[in-house]
């Protein structure tokens, strides 16, 4: 079993489903995978390893999507299943627009695939909302010091 801290930085890691490794691995990842083992996802923006077990590690350019939590481009996606962007979830908050509404609508009518689409396994509702909170709060970078808990446990 994996241990819940991450052997990179030692901050604490999600459990992630194997499925979701699998879907985000590259091909070429996916062919040093070793499936028997419970895997982690680490959030943190200091780190470059997304996922990890107790005996494999899988590094930013083992992922096929660029994670959010790792790219301060503000060009990765925060919502990957309705593409949302940081970039432009900032826009759309600045001409008074709630994408948190609208993706929440979508979530309950079934149509999110976060378990898949997104890296880190589950629903990015609350990256969502920690940046569009970073934009209210009026953060020069709306990743702020906030972008280091996303992802999180």
């Amino acid at each position: 079993m994996a241990s819940s801290a991450c052997p990179e930085c030692g901050r604490p890691a999600r459990r992630v489903a194997l499925r979701t490794v699998k879907a985000m691995l590259t091909g070429l990842a996916l062919r040093r995978l070793r499936p028997h083992d419970d895997f982690r996802f680490c959030g943190s923006a200091e780190c470059d390893v997304v996922y990890f077990s107790s005996e494999q590690t899988f590094r930013v350019t083992d992922v096929r999507e660029r994670v959010f939590q790792k790219d301060p481009s503000g060009d990765a996606p925060v919502c990957y299943c309705f593409d949302w962007t940081q970039a432009s979830l900032v826009a759309a908050a600045g001409r008074g627009i709630r994408p948190d509404e609208e993706i929440e609508g979508h979530v309950r009518e079934g149509r999110c695939a976060c378990d898949l689409r997104n890296p880190q396994g589950a629903c990015c509702l609350g990256n969502v909302k920690a940046v569009l909170a970073q934009v209210r709060e009026g953060s020069s970078d709306p990743r702020g010091p906030a972008r280091r808990e996303f992802g999180r446990i």
